[in-house]
């Protein structure tokens, strides 16, 4: 199994409500940029699980235009979202997935995954973990490859 952990692109700062808060110019070409590069990986058969906020959602469509996938909202993918709840969520899957969410959730997540600790785990904008193991649980995953934004100049 796969699991891809992604956090949105760049987004504008100072709206009143965080949930309300755009991509950006820049974030808009993260997204792309994702997208591309994940269009590009080997995946079963994923499903792509985004966050409700606007931001983590406009760059999960990127990756849906890419991968010709449907999003599917996932509510716990919020920045303050429980990780125990998600990986309860993640231990019923069986095919690869793609989430898209936020800090601090996405280093939380990857950290437990892999480490089976919980720990910030610092991540740019935009920036994909592929995750492999037998199964999605605490320590049970390893680093598979990793994608960073700057790398390919956005």
């Amino acid at each position: 199994m796969k699991i891809c952990i992604v956090r949105h692109g760049s987004a504008v700062s100072g709206a009143v409500q965080d949930q309300n808060r755009g991509l950006t110019d820049r974030g808009v070409g993260q997204a792309a940029g994702a997208g591309r590069w994940l269009a590009q990986q080997r995946f079963n058969n994923p499903r792509i699980l985004v966050s409700p906020f606007l931001r983590a959602q406009q760059t999960a469509q990127a990756i849906a235009d890419s991968l010709k996938l449907p999003l599917e909202v996932m509510p716990h993918l919020v920045p303050d979202g429980d990780v125990r709840q998600v990986l309860n969520d993640l231990a019923t899957q069986e095919q690869d997935l793609i989430l898209v969410s936020h800090l601090p959730l996405v280093g939380h997540l990857a950290a437990m995954l892999v480490d089976g600790q919980l720990y910030d785990q610092p991540w740019s904008p935009a920036e994909c973990w592929i995750l492999q193991g037998d199964l999605a649980a605490a320590a049970c995953m390893s680093v598979a490859a990793v994608w960073y934004p700057v790398l390919d100049g956005l």
